[in-house]
């Protein structure tokens, strides 16, 4: 009996080994959906499983999400000097000449002009003027705004001109003078910005005008509340600034308020002496160079001379007003060239010694010799009006554009009227807008 009992053992023994081979044999693996070791299943697979979340970033899902920016550190100014040396500035006006401490203002409309690639912020100038002024800047081309919301920055002994909230991104910067040289004299020291100033100043344009004249030639009345004084006296409402802007051209405007070809206010020189220097209240000796030689010159004298030939003594007689005439024209032509193209107005205020102006132009051979004489319709209101500069600057335009294209208009006149049997009187119908 303890035989049969020992047997069954050893057989039972005996199977169970070969039930554990068979379970690892490898040719043999266990079914997927048998018992796992501890006895639990494997888990069915859904059949709509859930999608997992979309991440940040469809496109790289692997990349993390982008740190939130930090904020942009205030941008620091640069303060530079303006002067002969400030590299990038254009000097406008020509004349408006620079030294090694200060970029001079004393013509009607000459100042600076500059690239500027802003970092925002306010564009902050020092200045300096023997008396009060009015400056004007544009920005992109458009007058720009005090926070006052006036177009004017007034200049009076040391000053600061600010431009604020300049908008950020490459911006042209201009910044005139609009009283005449008469008036006061002024000049820029320094300048604050944010951002970064081209070093290149902007080129100069293919065409230069210059206009030679008095008040007119200022802007004298163009601000509606004229009192006589710098308030009223704005340049770039007049017809050459406008006349300038329209041909997008290089400037000068060499004017003296209250002066004229022979006559003159004291300290202030006449044209005739005037025109040759640099700044004739600055330094009556400096000769100006005439490094640049203008394509065309718009000439407006003749009102104060004639409004005073009764008064000085000698007497401004018609016959010297012509001799000082013809030899201001022959200077012009000296200095700008023979190409330079000229044209002659007058009958702006008063008579002007109107019968004298285009005898001279003829004389000097008119307009196959690039001399124009142009007769404007006298205004209403005594200076001109801003709205009657627009109307003047559209009927100039008309001269100009004959002279630049050669165009001869001429019209026949008696010999004892100019000696020769021509005249280079201009014809446009004209009559200004009040």
């Amino acid at each position: 009996m303890t035989k049969k009992i020992i047997a069954s053992v050893l057989a039972l023994m005996l199977f169970g080994g070969l039930v554990a081979c068979a379970d690892v044999n490898t040719d043999n693996p266990p079914e997927t959906d048998s018992e796992t070791e501890t006895g639990g299943k494997l888990p069915e697979t859904p059949e709509n499983p859930e999608k997992p979340e979309t991440p940040e970033n469809p496109e790289n899902p692997e990349k993390p999400e982008d740190p939130e920016t930090p904020d942009e550190p205030d941008p620091v100014p640069t303060t530079v000097a303006l002067n002969s040396a400030t590299k990038g500035i254009k000097i406008l006006g020509e004349r408006a000449l620079a030294s090694d401490a200060q970029i001079n203002c004393d013509w009607t409309c000459s100042g600076i002009e500059f690239t500027l690639d802003s970092a925002g912020g306010s564009l902050t100038f020092k200045a300096n003027s023997d008396k009060p002024c009015y400056f004007r800047a544009y920005v992109d081309g458009i007058a720009w705004s005090d926070l006052g919301g006036s177009n004017y920055f007034e200049v009076n002994g040391q000053s600061e001109i600010k431009l604020s909230a300049i908008p950020k991104g490459s911006r042209t910067v201009r910044l005139i003078k609009v009283s005449g040289h008469t008036l006061a004299r002024a000049e820029l020291t320094e300048m604050t910005y944010y951002g970064t100033l081209s070093e290149t100043a902007p080129e100069n344009k293919e065409l230069y005008m210059e206009f030679i004249g008095d008040s007119i030639t200022c802007g004298w009345g163009v601000i509606k509340a004229n009192d006589g004084t710098y308030k009223g006296q704005d340049g770039a409402l007049a017809y050459p600034y406008l006349l300038a802007e329209e041909y997008d051209a290089d400037y000068s405007m060499t004017a003296l308020s209250g002066q004229g070809i022979i006559f003159h206010g004291t300290t202030v020189p006449n044209m005739t002496d005037g025109y040759l220097l640099t700044s004739p209240l600055r330094d009556g000796e400096a000769v100006y160079g005439f490094e640049r030689k203008a394509d065309v010159v718009v000439i407006n004298m003749g009102t104060n001379d004639f409004y005073q030939r009764d008064k000085t003594d000698p007497k401004i007689t018609e016959e010297a007003f012509k001799e000082a005439y013809k030899a201001l024209i022959e200077t012009v032509r000296e200095k700008n060239g023979a190409d330079c193209k000229i044209i002659c107005l007058y009958n702006t205020m008063n008579d002007t010694f109107g019968s004298a102006i285009p005898s001279v132009c003829g004389e000097l051979g008119g307009q196959r010799n690039g001399i124009y004489s142009f007769k404007l319709e006298r205004t209403a209101s005594g200076h001109p009006s801003a709205a009657e500069n627009v109307a003047y600057a559209e009927a100039i335009k008309t001269v100009i554009d004959n002279a630049l294209n050669g165009i001869i208009t001429e019209i026949a006149m008696t010999e004892e009227a100019n000696g020769e049997g021509m005249t280079s009187d201009f014809v446009v119908d004209f009559k200004p807008r009040g």
